[in-house]
């Protein structure tokens, strides 16, 4: 693009009639070929430019995406200082920290950060001044908290044996160490309600773990932090691209299935024995290899089995269940998919289960069902079989292949991030914790056999064919001191970024070999009268802690640094900035959990034991008012907010000795239609009585209304669609004209006014509407659809007519029938009555139901 550029003046003209070009994070991304293509579009001079740049050297962070800061740097130091180069603005306030951040930055880099090592000078221009508006009445001092990993020597008549349930520390690795520090330190924030300022409220607010950030130079630490972090039930988010296959839940059960596949192998087989599948201890694999020490362990098994069972029916009764469940395991293997085996051992070990009781359950639980999952897919494929997937999953961790964990958590959630120092650029947190700052820097790009270099060009080892012998060229040797001069302002660079991160609180934790030699070490930086250490100590340095350690080691309020004979510079051992220096055995790391799980253990040995444990949760109470807990509006939740006048016509009516007055469930319907024989049914009474409410809202009654009318209406409704065919054939239409020949039918046919099919809604009280209602009254809604509305010279009337059936099933007809029916609607017309009366805002002065079987009316008194 550049040669395309060049040889293409009007393009370059084009581009250069802008007004301004803007480019943003300037120094995060800006290399030689990107520099190169700016010039040519800019216009004039820098002078008198419109390129316009923005950034701050001291976080050029991607030098290995070839960004060059030195691009930056150079324009940084010339502008206004020639006539003919750019104006310089220095933006030196910061926004985001409180002043106790910023002056602790300020010390370290003002001491380590200079022109030959770390490429520029912090000088006061480059200082961090604050910009941000905290409340001054509480001080945030920075935490440095180190580990001494030396162990403490004992004498020879001193030692005893090691308790099997102690830790070695010979055997923990930094990532733990630190993360139990870290976890700690969590821990004591969260229990000691500490709080941090919101600027948007411009008030405190108690902390939360999603204000935590735990940064790392790489994420090699990562799942080890995370997983230690577990035990404290410490929720972690991470962004991970390994890691899975190497978490315990996924290891059993891939051993799980390779013993399903192949039994007679001897590692998995031992290690889901020792599992919490099966939870036998070393003492009782011992016992088992014992049946057959010669041949597989599944052949001592099986030995054990029929030799020992009846001597040792503990462990018998241990093991049996599981191999006979084998068995079937290893039939469904070769029957059926391998999804389906995953989660049918899922069930039938309680494996799923037992995880999720586990410190970051959630997470574990998410792992195992991404393993299900992904058999799934695979078996999308063409490819079949548990042998094949086994395979499958072998020659991916063999090509050096891994997964991500199943992410159960989000960055959203509230929940401890963890990101390196690169991903944070541009973010802030109120609580910093920068880990690994004890861990050596990454310098395997200058262990090269061959270098590159942009000014130098190329060097590789000196080869001598005829000895067959290689060493270091003289050029080699000249490009690795560049390449490392390179390397520390780099390191130094991504050490700022680390440090302004933090809003609030900055956490730094480091480990060291031996704390009594690294601060001897750095109390030799003392005798410096200059602010800026010597260069051949700060080019020295192979870790984060090798600049911080000096540094602070000349700050007089840094007593756990300091010898008897302390002596520093009163202008550099009376800064401002604020320490609090924390030195850790390991013993001292390790009491962090292992009291705790001592004590964990001494309540599973009384629990086990059947015994009562003499000591009460702080949250009891607080579970006790959970679980007794009671809602206090138990009656809404039984009684609906929304009813119909039939169905609470339907509640009222009296049922027989033998039935209930609750409601029916609705059936649910089935999935499948049923043979065409059983689909042609007859209507219910229910559907029968719409059909006739339907045919009665649609009559004119201006018409001379008889059958013949009733039926032409009928088939006119079905030909429309009003009504189904079926529906049709049940219309009778002698009912229908017997109404209108009666008294009432005749006054609706002649009254001044009618409507007909009035639908309403009306909130009642719950106690009016049920009786046995007891919570606090609140609203019921009631709908329902009144029939008949008409006035007359009488007065005004509600008519509703029913389709019951009255002919047959009472002997005495409708006179039996009458107190029976007026029971049974007097309800439904008092509340069509109420809500009509509402709706007019008048009195209705007549009511009457009319009975189409038979063509009987029956006035309802008031």
């Amino acid at each position: 693009m550049e040669r395309r550029m060049r040889g293409n003046s009007h393009v370059r003209c084009e581009w250069g009639e802008k007004p301004e070009i803007i480019s943003k994070a300037y120094l995060s991304i800006l290399n030689l070929v990107q520099e190169s293509i700016l010039q040519l579009v800019t216009a004039d001079e820098e002078a008198n430019g419109n390129l316009f740049m923005v950034g701050d050297v001291k976080q050029s962070i991607y030098r290995f995406r070839l960004a060059e800061p030195n691009l930056f740097l150079s324009k940084y130091l010339r502008f206004q200082e020639r006539e003919d180069s750019g104006y310089k603005i220095d933006l030196a306030k910061n926004f985001r920290s409180r002043k106790e951040v910023l002056d602790g930055t300020n010390f370290i880099f003002k001491q380590i950060m200079g022109a030959v090592v770390g490429e520029i000078e912090y000088d006061e221009s480059a200082e961090l001044v604050k910009g941000a508006s905290y409340p001054e009445e509480t001080s945030y001092p920075i935490n440095l908290i180190l580990v001494n990993q030396k162990n403490t020597e004992k004498e020879d008549g001193d030692k005893s044996q090691v308790d099997n349930e102690e830790y070695d520390a010979k055997d923990l690795e930094q990532s733990v160490l630190e993360a139990r520090v870290i976890a700690k330190q969590v821990t004591e924030l969260l229990e000691n309600h500490h709080e941090v300022y919101d600027p948007k409220t411009k008030s405190y607010r108690p902390i939360r773990y999603k204000d935590m950030v735990i940064l790392l130079r790489s994420m090699t630490w990562a799942p080890q932090i995370m997983e230690e972090l577990k035990q404290f039930n410490i929720p972690t988010y991470a962004n991970l691209t390994t890691g899975y296959f190497e978490s315990t839940e996924v290891n059993i059960t891939m051993s799980l299935l390779k013993v399903i596949d192949n039994p007679y192998q001897d590692i998995p087989l031992a290690s889901i024995m020792r599992s919490p599948i099966m939870g036998l201890n070393e003492e009782e694999l011992s016992r088992i290899r014992i049946a057959n020490k010669q041949g597989s362990f599944y052949d001592a098994v099986q030995a054990f089995l029929y030799e020992k069972g009846n001597q040792e029916e503990a462990l018998y009764d241990k093991i049996r269940p599981f191999f006979d469940m084998l068995q079937n395991w290893r039939t469904q293997a070769r029957q059926g998919e391998v999804s389906a085996l995953i989660w049918k051992l899922y069930r039938d070990t309680h494996f799923y289960d037992f995880v999720g009781g586990l410190p970051g359950g959630n997470q574990r639980q998410a792992n195992l069902r991404a393993l299900y999952d992904r058999a799934r897919q695979y078996e999308a494929t063409s490819f079949r079989g548990l042998f094949r997937f086994l395979r499958f999953i072998e020659r991916m961790r063999d090509r050096g292949n891994d997964l991500g964990a199943a992410r159960a958590l989000t960055e959203q959630e509230d929940v401890i991030r963890i990101m390196t120092i690169h991903s944070s650029k541009g973010l802030e947190f109120p609580v910093v914790f920068l880990a690994g700052i004890g861990r050596n820097f990454n310098t395997m790009d200058l262990k090269k056999s061959f270098l590159l270099d942009k000014d130098l060009g190329v060097a590789t080892n000196y080869i001598h064919v005829k000895n067959r012998i290689s060493y270091p060229a003289l050029a080699q040797i000249a490009f690795k001191k560049k390449k490392k001069m390179e390397l520390l302002a780099e390191e130094m660079r991504v050490l700022y970024v680390a440090l302004t991160r933090a809003k609030e609180k900055l956490v730094l934790v480091g480990s060291v070999k031996d704390i009594e030699k690294s601060k001897e070490k750095w109390r030799q930086m003392t005798s410096h009268n200059n602010w800026l250490l010597d260069e051949f100590d700060r080019a020295s340095a192979n870790s984060y802690l090798d600049w911080i350690g000096p540094a602070l080691v000349r700050h007089q309020k840094n007593t756990p640094l300091h010898s008897e004979n302390f002596y520093s510079f009163p202008s550099i051992a009376e800064h401002p900035s604020s320490w609090n220096i924390h030195i850790l055995s390991t013993e001292n790391v390790l009491e962090l959990q292992h009291d705790q799980e001592q004590e964990d253990n001494e309540w599973l040995k009384t629990v086990t034991a059947g015994k009562k444990i003499d000591k009460e949760s702080p949250f009891k109470q607080q579970l006790k008012e959970t679980f007794t807990w009671k809602y206090s509006y138990l009656d809404s939740t039984v009684f609906r907010s929304k009813q119909s006048v039939s169905e609470l016509k339907r509640q009222g009516e009296k049922q027989d000795e033998e039935g209930g007055k609750e409601l029916l469930k609705k059936e649910n319907k089935p999935l499948w239609n049923r043979p065409r024989f059983l689909q042609e049914k007859k209507l219910t009474p229910a559907e029968k009585g719409t059909a006739m409410h339907m045919v009665m809202q649609h009559i004119n009654l201006k018409e001379m209304i008889t059958a013949k009318y009733i039926e032409r209406l009928v088939e006119e409704m079905v030909t429309k669609e009003l009504l189904t065919k079926e529906q049709g054939e049940v219309i009778e239409a002698s009912a229908i004209v017997s109404f209108f020949e009666s008294e009432i039918g005749k006054r609706m046919r002649n009254a001044d006014k009618v409507v007909r099919e009035i639908p309403f809604n009306i909130a009642y009280s719950a106690s009016q509407i049920y009786k046995d209602w007891s919570g606090n009254d609140e609203s019921v809604l009631v709908q329902g659809i009144i029939d008949v509305y008409f006035e007359d010279e009488k007065g005004s009337v509600l008519l509703d007519y029913k389709t019951d059936t009255i002919t047959g099933k009472y002997k005495e007809g409708f006179i039996e029938a009458k107190p029976v029916l007026l029971k049974r609607y007097r309800q439904q017309i008092d509340l069509y009555t109420d809500a009509l009366e509402k709706i007019l805002k008048r009195k209705i002065d007549e009511k009457y139901l009319f009975f189409l079987d038979g063509g009987n009316s029956l006035k309802m008194d008031s």
